[in-house]
């Protein structure tokens, strides 16, 4: 598409760029998951996303920016376009639509293996101090633990549910860790557990939300 001036131009550089761009992440995503961050080299990712080693180095510069897109890329793939930042739309959920949206979260995983694999690889790596996704996996588990015990903790404050031993956001802590084990044994055993019903019975119980 183009006008006076030339081809029209987004926010984020030419219709074209975008699509390259995409195209890149969408298979650094597939390399990453398959042979880890330090054994997928940009050189083959390049030449599997189908463009040279130059047009990736181009439009992200180094692998670590690569590595960024993915995370992004990731977090994407579970919000609808046009949906609210994650902190302002679960501070508006009631603890019904907290528990809905988040299974709703786990059915697509489930159906979305290469996800899983991802974070699941990406996470294993990081556990290592320098990894280069360390930094922004740890940042996404305190957004979600902070998010989800902020809404345990208005729960336990109007009585909907009885306190424990945790506090809310050891709580939310466990539920995370706990969605993130049965994902990976899901991977390793699909269809032995159900697993966003799993997740669905974790959320009821420590938001004290009934039925379903």
């Amino acid at each position: 598409m183009t006008d006076d001036r030339g081809p029209v131009l987004y926010a984020d550089g030419y219709a074209t760029g975008r699509a390259t761009k995409r195209a890149i992440v969408a298979r650094a995503a597939e390399a990453f998951a398959q042979r880890g961050f330090h054994g997928a080299s940009l050189r083959s990712i390049a030449r599997e996303a189908g463009v040279d080693h130059s047009t990736l180095m181009h439009h992200f510069g180094n692998k670590n920016a690569l590595l960024m897109a993915v995370l992004q890329w990731h977090d994407e793939q579970n919000v609808p376009p046009g949906t609210p930042a994650l902190p302002s739309l679960v501070e508006e959920m009631t603890p019904e639509e907290m528990v809905a949206g988040f299974v709703a979260t786990a059915r697509r995983n489930q159906d979305n293996p290469g996800l899983v694999q991802l974070l699941s690889i990406l996470s294993a790596e990081a556990g290592s101090p320098d990894h280069p996704a360390r930094p922004a996996l740890q940042a996404r588990h305190d957004q979600l633990t902070s998010l989800i015990g902020d809404k345990i903790r208005r729960q336990r404050d109007a009585r909907a549910v009885a306190a424990d031993d945790l506090t809310p956001d050891e709580r939310a802590a466990v539920i995370i860790a706990t969605w993130e084990g049965l994902q990976v044994y899901d991977a390793l055993h699909p269809g032995v557990l159900d697993v966003p019903a799993l997740i669905e019975r974790e959320f009821r119980q420590a938001l004290g939300v009934t039925g379903g």
